[in-house]
């Protein structure tokens, strides 16, 4: 992927096409990124997540002079545009999703193995790999989508108890398609 920043938005895509057309682009309003640093550790180095509303990833750079110098320049341009915005930083972003590559069970149960036939489902909320029993339900996360997401069982729990107002879980939820009131 590339990155480009400007000084309202940063933009990634893939490159394709002999190099010259970019597929895939996501642009990213700078008011809503959020970056923190990840620990280097045997496996992964120089990795940062970069944090929104409404998608949330990992980046690594090559070097750790390089991670330092995007940290610090997509920050400087963060804190430039809410200062002359007047805008105070976003609080809510989007979970960072646990690679399928990292979950070979069920993260809340333990005990379904992913096939074919058992799918591996992303909890919109936490971003835990589940398996369909432990995500039966959806919830209105009004940030990320104005349809009701697939959320785990314990997050829905969660964000069913949020009294109207406190924040984007506060909209509602369903299961099986039914609508419930977020406060009870």
């Amino acid at each position: 992927r590339q990155f480009f920043l400007f000084n309202d938005i940063l933009v990634y895509g893939n490159i394709v096409i002999g190099k010259k057309k970019y597929n895939k682009q996501h642009i990213m309003p700078l008011e809503e990124v959020s970056l923190d640093s990840i620990v280097d550790n045997q496996q992964y180095r120089n990795g940062w997540y970069i944090r929104t509303t409404t998608k949330s990833f990992v980046v690594y750079a090559a070097t750790s002079t390089e991670k330092q110098e995007w940290m610090a320049h997509i920050n400087k341009c963060v804190e430039d545009l809410l200062r002359k915005s007047g805008k105070k930083p976003v609080e809510n972003h989007a979970a960072v999703w646990v690679p399928d590559t990292d979950a070979s069970i069920c993260m809340h149960c333990k005990k379904t193995q992913f096939t074919f036939i058992q799918r591996r489902h992303h909890c919109r909320s936490c971003g835990a790999v589940v398996c369909a029993g432990c995500s039966s339900k959806k919830f209105l996360l009004p940030q990320q989508s104005t349809k009701s997401l697939r959320v785990c069982d314990a997050c829905y729990e969660r964000l069913k108890h949020v009294p109207s107002g406190a924040g984007e879980e506060s909209a509602g939820a369903t299961a099986g398609g039914v609508k419930h009131n977020a406060s009870g």
